[in-house]
């Protein structure tokens, strides 16, 4: 099964998996590296400060071998110089070694870069169980990192014993020659061996941080299935999304449908389409706008809500053909359809003055001033006559 899991994974990972598995602490990274730079921290800063050190140690060894044939009568008295020189040399030892720790932190985000994860300092059942422990213990990538680290330690061990048997004279000279050249000599000594072994840490690096991000990409490889659920996941369900879209039609119609007894005139199709217009003379320069505008059977809904409110309806499908395909809710009449809707508004406004059995009713307009590339009914959109 899990070879078969393997061969199914064919797709590169995803962005959102990689950010997953970067929050989970997984991310690549080379111990080669780690050993290079540890190494070269403490190889660096034995040649800035070999020389202080050796003096250190030089004044140390002299101040406690030292005699003195004056009698002191306080022990802290003849201890003194030789504390002071301790605490010297110890001030300077710290340094070294917080420089390799330094460098070792550096390491750490080497070549996957900083990432402080809380969820990989959790506990995972699947760590404790010693089956599963078992198994990565003997697992092809645990062996594959032993024989490496086998192979690491056998190099570098043979490159210290060619260059304890190069230098062996040098070495052998150490205990003839004087303290200060004797400590001096041993730390460049020291500082020429870990020079050698850096080469060999630089040449595995160079082929270590490659391989390690090529196999965390490896792993991180994706089945079609997985793709496919994390695009679910990540855009959502699409049956959930479209009743969330349809929920939200629906409270826009209902909204819309409210807006209705607001208007001043509906125009109609009379079956296809229809529009609510209101003036809003309290609007500065006092703009006629879209309240509400529909299509089939929306259209007859709003007129039916119309004439249920006393709003006037009005016969006119050239401009209600116009206002539906060019005018959004809410919004002003464009200046092509001022003459044609000012007349609608004429007309709505004698309806309001009008009393009936006192006066003849209003005539409703007709053969409304509407451009003919205005109207759905000459062009590529109109769907309705």
């Amino acid at each position: 099964m899990a070879e078969t899991s393997k061969e199914d994974r064919q797709l590169p990972a995803s962005e959102q998996r990689l950010r997953k598995a970067r929050e989970e602490g997984n991310v690549p990274r080379s111990r080669d590296v780690a050993h290079l730079l540890v190494m070269g921290a403490g190889m660096g800063a034995l040649a800035l400060m070999g020389p202080s050190l050796a003096d250190g140690m030089r004044r140390l060894m002299a101040s406690t071998f030292a005699f003195d044939g004056q009698v002191r009568m306080y022990f802290l008295d003849a201890l003194q110089p030789t504390l002071v020189h301790f605490g010297d040399l110890g001030w300077r030892t710290l340094a070294i070694l917080l420089s390799v720790c330094a460098a070792a932190i550096a390491a750490s985000t080497i070549p996957g870069g900083f990432n402080l994860s809380v969820k990989a300092l959790g506990v995972k059942v699947s760590r404790i169980n010693p089956a599963s422990g078992l198994k990565r213990i003997f697992s092809l990538r645990n062996l594959v990192e032993f024989l490496k680290l086998s192979l690491l330690a056998s190099l570098l061990g043979a490159i210290g014993s060619w260059y304890a048997m190069d230098r062996f004279p040098e070495f052998a000279a150490l205990s003839h020659g004087s303290l200060a050249g004797s400590v001096g000599n041993a730390m460049a000594l020291v500082v020429g061996g870990l020079g050698l072994s850096m080469l060999l840490l630089f040449a595995l690096a160079l082929f270590d941080v490659p391989f390690q991000w090529f196999r965390h990409r490896a792993d991180l490889r994706m089945t079609r299935d997985e793709a496919k659920r994390e695009h679910r996941e990540s855009e959502g369900d699409p049956q959930l999304k479209g009743q969330i879209r349809s929920r939200q039609r629906e409270a826009a119609r209902r909204r819309m449908l409210s807006a209705v007894p607001s208007a001043d005139i509906v125009v109609v199709n009379p079956t296809h389409y229809a529009v609510a217009i209101r003036y809003d003379e309290a609007a500065g320069g006092a703009a006629a706008v879209v309240v509400a505008k529909g299509l089939d059977e929306l259209a007859m809904r709003i007129q039916a809500i119309a004439r249920e409110s006393g709003v006037p309806v009005l016969s006119a499908p050239p401009l209600a053909r116009a206002l539906y395909a060019h005018v959004e809710l809410d919004q002003e009449i464009p200046q092509a359809l001022y003459v044609a809707v000012a007349q609608v508004l004429v007309y709505v406004y004698q309806l309001k003055r009008w009393i009936p059995g006192r006066s003849t009713a209003p005539q409703a307009p007709v053969d409304l001033p509407v451009p003919t590339e205005m109207d759905p009914k000459h062009s590529e959109k109109g769907k309705h006559a």
